[in-house]
């Protein structure tokens, strides 16, 4: 047997050990306040950026606001590279959503309707107030979909809603957030006033770095093998 015939299964031995230690993580919900299914009910801005959940992340320490300038048919563009977009049901474009006096509000209520959240990369934590036009509000906070019925994310919004009855919602995760999706079940017309992200500075997936490395270990060490010398008698 030749040195590479025996060579190659070490090789694939060290592939194969290489992509587990790579094996992808999961999320785990570090922190959450809202109404109600939250580890907190009485979360404020300055305790969800002081939770232990989001340290090495860097906040604005100022909730943005929205600009009438940034709204399109019922999409948001925000210059942090959130996008938020109006849904008068769970698949229904509210295309009339508008900004008044820095608040995004929605033109319509009722169920199904609500607004979904795209977040910047490396995004791992979101915080908003949140209230209705007017009336009672009962939205849910759904991660990944707009399933709002999976959700455990509730906030209560009680009558007559404005700015007296506004009320926070905040998120930490573990690994990025990518979407969320604030529905209602019953009530009316939701205004989100303000938002801020907490971001980590982005670095390589440890699976792309642990890929490359076994492939760049591979190829140095076949080429070792193949130009050395074969022992005497081998």
């Amino acid at each position: 047997m030749t040195n590479l015939a025996r060579t190659i299964p070490k090789f694939t031995f060290l592939a194969v050990l290489l992509a587990a230690l790579a094996a992808p993580t999961y999320a785990s919900i570090a922190y959450t306040s809202c109404s109600s299914g939250c580890s907190s009910s009485s979360g404020t801005y300055n305790a969800w950026q002081s939770d232990p959940g989001s340290a090495g992340l860097t906040f604005s320490m100022s909730p943005n606001t929205f600009a009438p300038g940034n709204l399109t048919s019922g999409v948001y563009l925000d210059p942090t590279g959130a996008i938020f977009t109006g849904y008068s049901n769970a698949s229904t474009l509210d295309t009339s959503m508008i900004v008044s006096g820095g608040a995004l509000v929605q033109s319509v209520g009722g169920s199904g309707a609500g607004i979904e959240i795209i977040l910047p990369a490396n995004t791992y934590a979101l915080a908003f107030s949140i209230t209705t036009l007017s009336g009672f509000g009962s939205p849910m906070v759904e991660l990944g979909d707009h399933i709002i019925s999976n959700s455990n994310y509730q906030i209560v919004i009680p009558s007559p809603g404005g700015a007296s009855n506004t009320q926070f919602f905040g998120i930490i995760s573990t690994t990025p957030l990518n979407q969320l999706f604030v529905g209602q079940i019953f009530g009316g017309r939701l205004q989100l006033n303000d938002f801020e992200i907490g971001q980590e500075s982005p670095t390589p997936e440890l699976s792309s770095v642990a890929l490359l490395g076994s492939g760049l270990l591979l190829l140095a060490l076949l080429r070792h093998r193949i130009h050395k010398p074969n022992s005497a008698g081998s």
